[in-house]
C-alpha cells in the first residue's frame, strides 16, 4: 500500500508563503457555504423578479443542497486516485460558470438549473479542501488549519444573510442577480491561484471502480435528504423516501462488506468503520451541522415573520454568531495543545447553551423588548462554541485515516455537514409548517431554539458517552 506523495509546501516557497495554498482552499469553502445562507433572504426578490412560484422558489434552496451531496463521494474517490487538486480546480470553474449562469437567468426554470450545476461545482471543489489539508500539514500542524477553516465555515454561514440584505438593498431591481455575480471575481481567482499555488498530488491507493455501490450510496443520501429539502412537512411521500433512502443505505453497507470480503474495490472501504475516530467524527459532525446552520433559519424567521424586522436587520442580528465563531477559532490550535479535543464537547456544549438562551428568552420576554442587546451575548456564545467545534472536530476525525483514503474520508465528513443541515432545516420547516401560527408564532419559535440546541447537546452527549477525548493522532484504537 502506498501512501499520498505530496511535496511539502516548505520545501518549495518561504515561510512567508507557507499558508498561501490553505487561503487558495477556503475562498470557494466560503463562497459555497455563502451561496448557503445569502440565498434565503435573496428569495422574496427572485419571486418578484421572475415571478416565481412556490415549487420554483423551493427548487432554488433544494437543488442546490441535492445535487452538492450528488458529488461529493464521486469527487472523493476521484481526488484518492486521480489528484485533488484537479478535481478541486474543475469544481471550482464549474461553480463560477455556474454563478454567472444564475446572475443572468432570464427565468426560474434556467435559475435552478443554474443551481443545480452550482451544487455539482461546490461539492467538487469541497471535498478536496479537508482531503487536501490532511496531506498539506502533518500531526499537530493539522490544529491550526482546521481553525481557520472552522472560523472561516462559522463566519461566511453567519455573513450570508447579511451579505445578501446589503446586495440586494444597494442592487434595487438586480439586487438578487448580485447574491450570485459576487461569486465570479472570487471564483476566477480560486480557480487561477489552485492551478498555480496548489501542490500536485499522486495518489496511489486501490484501483478500482464500484459503480453499484457508488450508484447505491448517492441514491441512498439523495432520498435519505429530499424529504427534508421539500419544506412541506411530514407526508406520506416524505415518509416513503426517508424509509427507500434509509435502505439503500442498509444495502450499500451489505453490498460494501461483500465486496471487499470477495477482495474487490469498494467505494467505501470499511477499514475506515473500524477505526473509532471517523466514524464518531462522522456522527458529531452530522448532529453539530444539524443544529447550528439550522439556527440561521430560526433567527432569520424570528426576525422577519415574528417580529416584523427586514432582511438587513436579521443579517445585522447574526455578526455576534461570526465574530464569536472567529474568535474562538483562531485560538483553537493553542487550547487543542492544552486540552485536546475536549474543546469540542465544550464548544457544543456553549452551542447549546447559546442557542437554548434563544429559546427561553422567546419565551420570556414580551415581543417588544425583544432586541439586539437581549440577544447579543446567546448568539455570541453560540459562535464562540461553533468555533471550538467544527475545526477541532474534523481534525478529529481524520486522526486515524491513511493518505490513500483522505479523499474518502473527506467525503464522508462533508457528506455528514450537509446531510445534518438538510435534516435540521428540515425539520424547522416542517414544524413552522405543522404548528398553527407558523413561524410568526413565538412560541414556535422558541420550539424551533430549543430544537437546534437538542442536536448540539446530542453530539455532546456523544463526545462524553464515546470518551472521543481518549483519541489523539497518532493512536490506532479500534472496536
Amino acid at each position: 500500500m502506498h501512501q499520498a506523495t505530496v511535496s511539502p509546501p516548505d520545501r518549495q516557497v518561504g515561510e512567508a508563503r507557507r499558508w498561501l495554498p490553505l487561503t487558495v482552499l477556503l475562498i470557494p469553502a466560503a463562497l459555497t457555504l455563502l451561496s448557503v445562507t445569502s440565498i434565503n433572504v435573496a428569495l422574496p426578490s427572485i419571486r418578484t423578479g421572475l415571478d416565481a412560484g412556490t415549487v420554483g422558489q423551493s427548487l432554488v434552496l433544494t437543488v442546490y443542497a441535492l445535487t452538492f451531496a450528488l458529488v461529493l463521494l464521486p469527487a472523493g474517490r476521484l481526488g484518492d486516485q486521480y489528484g485533488h487538486k484537479k478535481v478541486f480546480v474543475a469544481g471550482v470553474v464549474i461553480f463560477t460558470i455556474a454563478s454567472a449562469w444564475c446572475a443572468l437567468a432570464p427565468d426560474i426554470t434556467q435559475l435552478v438549473a443554474g443551481r443545480a450545476l452550482a451544487g455539482i461545482g461546490g461539492g467538487l471543489a469541497m471535498t478536496p479542501v479537508t482531503a487536501l489539508i490532511q496531506l498539506l500539514y502533518k500531526g499537530p500542524e493539522r490544529a491550526r488549519p482546521f481553525g481557520i477553516m472552522g472560523a472561516v465555515f462559522g463566519a461566511s454561514s453567519a455573513a450570508g444573510p447579511l451579505l445578501g440584505g446589503l446586495l440586494i438593498q444597494s442592487g434595487g431591481d438586480i439586487g438578487w442577480r448580485l447574491v450570485f455575480l459576487v461569486n465570479v471575481p472570487f471564483g476566477i481567482l480560486a480557480a487561477a491561484l489552485g492551478a498555480n499555488v496548489l501542490p500536485a498530488s499522486q495518489p496511489r491507493g486501490v484501483r478500482g471502480s464500484d459503480p453499484v455501490g457508488l450508484l447505491l450510496f448517492t441514491a441512498g443520501i439523495v432520498a435519505t435528504m429530499l424529504p427534508f429539502s421539500l419544506g412541506d412537512g411530514i407526508t406520506p411521500l416524505n415518509v416513503v423516501l426517508l424509509v427507500v433512502g434509509l435502505a439503500l443505505l442498509a444495502l450499500f453497507a451489505v453490498v460494501q462488506r461483500r465486496r471487499e470480503r470477495a477482495e474487490k474495490f469498494a467505494v467505501v472501504p470499511l477499514r475506515l468503520f473500524q477505526q473509532r475516530a471517523l466514524p464518531i467524527g462522522v456522527a458529531t459532525t452530522f448532529l453539530g451541522f444539524a443544529g447550528f446552520t439550522a439556527s440561521f433559519l430560526m433567527l432569520a424567521m424570528l426576525w422577519q415573520d415574528a417580529l416584523g424586522h427586514d432582511a438587513l436587520s436579521a443579517g445585522l442580528l447574526v455578526m455576534p454568531f461570526a465574530l464569536g465563531s472567529v474568535i474562538s477559532a483562531i485560538n483553537t490550535q493553542r487550547l487543542t495543545q492544552r486540552f485536546g479535543i475536549r474543546i469540542v464537547t465544550a464548544g457544543l456544549t456553549m452551542i447549546t447553551a447559546g442557542l437554548a438562551a434563544v429559546g427561553i428568552l422567546v419565551l420570556t420576554v414580551p415581543a417588544a423588548s425583544l432586541g439586539f442587546a437581549l440577544m447579543l451575548v446567546p448568539l455570541l456564545v453560540t459562535g464562540l462554541g461553533v468555533g471550538l467545534y467544527v475545526g477541532p472536530n474534523t481534525n478529529a476525525s481524520f486522526v486515524q485515516t491513511e493518505g490513500r483514503d483522505a479523499g474518502v474520508a473527506s467525503a464522508l465528513v462533508t457528506t455528514a455537514q450537509r446531510c445534518g443541515t438538510a435534516v435540521g432545516i428540515g425539520l424547522l420547516s416542517a414544524l413552522f409548517t405543522t404548528l398553527p401560527g407558523g413561524p410568526t408564532n413565538l412560541h414556535n419559535q422558541a420550539i424551533a431554539a430549543f430544537v437546534t440546541a437538542g442536536f448540539a447537546a446530542a453530539a455532546a452527549l456523544l463526545m462524553i458517552a464515546t470518551r472521543r477525548s481518549s483519541l489523539a493522532p497518532g493512536t490506532q484504537q479500534t472496536h
